[in-house]
Order: C-alpha cells, then structure tokens, then sequence
C-alpha cells in the first residue's frame, strides 16, 4: 500500500491527559478527575497519560518525578478504575513522541504557534516570545503529537482547549495532504466547565491561594476552618462565590438526602433567612466525609509500591503498541 493510498484509522475511541504539578484540589476532582469517572461509567474505556514531559516546561525534572506515582494514586483513589481506564506515563513512549513532535513541527510556523490561545496565557503570565525556552513554544506540537500517535477519535477538553485539538486537526491535515492519509482527525469532546471559585472568593479555587482551596490531603480540622471562613453572601442574594460552593458541596455529597439538605437551606437563604451558618455546617461536613474517604482509599492503594507502577505498565503496553505503529506509518508515508 503506498503512501497516498493508506486509510487513516483510529486506534483509540477516547484519549486525555492528567498533569502530574503537586497536591491536587477539589477544583481538579470537578475538572479533571470526574469526567473521566463519568465516561468510563458510561462504558467507555479511556487511554489518559501522565504528561510528565508536558510538565517539563514549567517544573524541574526531579519535582515532576516525584510527583507522578502521587497524581495517579489521587486519580485511582478518587473513582479512575484501572479495570475502565488505561493509565500510562507520557515518558514511556518518549522517544517516539520526540520523534513525531520534531516531524510535525515542519507543518506549522512560530507565528500560528502564538496564535494557540493557552501559549499565548502561558507566555503571558512567564515569559515574552523571544525570552521564552523552546519546549514551551513546542507545548501545542507536542500535544498535537500526544493525540495523533495514539490515533484518537475523541479527546474530552473544556472550551480553552479545542483550539488544542484544532491546531492537531491542521498539522494532521497538512501532513496527510502532502504525504498520504495517516492521521485520522481527532475530535473535540466538549464537556462543561466548571469555574469553581476560591473559598476567598479573589478568583478560581488554586493551590496558589491555598488558604482558599480545600486540598485533597486536606485534614478534617484544616477543612472546618478554611470553610468557616469562606466568602458567601447576604441573605436574599446570590453570586458567583456561592453558587459556586453549592456546586462543589451538592457534588461532594453522598447521599440525595444531604443534597436534598442543601436545596433547602439555600431556599431558605433566597427567602432572605440568616442560614449560612447552618450552610457552612453541612458543606464542612460532606467535605470531611469524602476527603477523609479518598485519604483511606489513597492510603490502601499505596501499601503496595509495585501497584501503580504496574497500572502504569499496562497501559504503556497499548500506548506504546499505538506509537511504534503510527510512526512506522508516518515513517512510511515520508520515505517510501
């Protein structure tokens, strides 16, 4: 089969992401860990990497390794069954994700790089274009190269990341135009994001403001006091800062009847009652509940220290498999 004559095929029915940065928070549980829980539910058997080289842009070596095996006792802990998901380390398929990156970048320019919306924040907030290291500037391509090697069908991203997937569509596109159909086009799955705001009410829930962020290594009696003090509003009146813990209580609930306890209150508070008090009570209460849950859980999963790394194993097997024979494929393509 020539080059001009291959199908383009996927391997992979849903692919993403986690980032391996230091402790996590319940924002992360909402954005990243739960819909991965929801898809696999729903029957669907997620590929999701560690992207420790991604991590390499900001953080040192040293720190993104010790925070690996971390993230992904968080993530098992929180819900991500081995069983429905494949988990595997972006490094373990490092070489041919250095390869497809270097090749794929031939298919774009410095300018059409800026233009990707989160290098542009990420420059921003670190560096000017002409300070800045490489690999931040190669951070699209090489997400681009993350999704096209493992051949993904749909990639789960929130509204600040389809233009990711945009920007994989067109290197995929040009490549596959001049060389032969390879790459098969990846789609957005768009989820709903939830901006889930400080319990200080500056900004959203960061662990740049911890005082403000309720952290899954969080202890019962650190958890009373950061919500005692959380920011909400005056009886009768709704804003972003308590719909938004509503939204983080109600979803860290266990039971219906403890949701069915919030709406009522929060009834109450519309009605212009002084209930926050009793609020603050039973959101501190269903958040003891499930950190404490996730700590024992977490704790379990990590007696055994060759556990996570043979869920990493696994996974790398299938992702590995993928890589090797996209880019023979690729290799196929350009060479003849």
């Amino acid at each position: 089969m020539t080059a001009k004559t291959l199908k383009p095929e996927y391997k992979t029915e849903l692919f993403t992401g986690i980032r391996p940065t230091g402790s996590l928070t319940v924002a992360n549980y909402f954005g990243a860990v739960k819909p991965i829980i929801e898809l696999q539910d729903q029957g669907l058997k997620p590929l999701v990497f560690v992207a420790d080289l991604h991590a390499l842009t900001d953080c040192e070596p040293k720190d993104v390794k010790k925070y690996v095996n971390e993230v992904v006792a968080d993530y098992i802990a929180l819900g991500v069954d081995p069983n429905k998901s494949n988990l595997f380390l972006q490094s373990s398929i490092e070489n041919e994700i250095a390869v497809l990156t270097l090749l794929l970048s031939r298919h774009t320019n410095v300018s059409e790089l800026l233009r990707v919306p989160t290098l542009k924040d990420k420059l921003k907030n670190n560096a000017r274009p002409e300070t800045a290291n490489a690999l931040l500037f190669l951070y699209p391509v090489m997400m681009a190269a993350d999704i096209l090697i493992q051949r993904a069908k749909k990639v789960p991203v929130g509204q600040d990341q389809v233009a990711h997937i945009e920007f994989a569509r067109e290197l995929a596109k040009d490549f596959n135009k001049k060389y032969g159909e390879v790459f098969p086009m990846p789609q957005p799955l768009e989820q709903k994001a939830l901006r889930i705001i400080s319990l200080k009410g500056e900004s959203k829930m960061s662990k740049s403001i911890p005082q403000g962020a309720l952290f899954l290594s969080d202890d019962a009696k650190t958890i009373a006091k950061k919500i005692k003090t959380a920011e909400t509003a005056f009886e009768g009146k709704m804003n972003d800062r308590l719909e938004s813990h509503i939204i983080v209580a109600k979803g860290l609930a266990k039971t219906e009847k403890e949701i069915q306890e919030i709406d009522g209150i929060i009834d109450e508070h519309k009605k212009g009652k002084a209930v926050m008090g009793q609020f603050k009570q039973i959101f501190t209460r269903v958040a003891q509940d499930f950190l404490q849950e996730f700590q024992a859980r977490k704790k379990e999963i990590t007696k055994d220290p060759s556990f996570i790394p043979s869920v990493l194993e696994q996974g790398a097997k299938i992702a590995r498999a993928n890589a090797r024979e996209t880019l023979e494929l690729t290799k196929q393509a350009l060479y003849g």
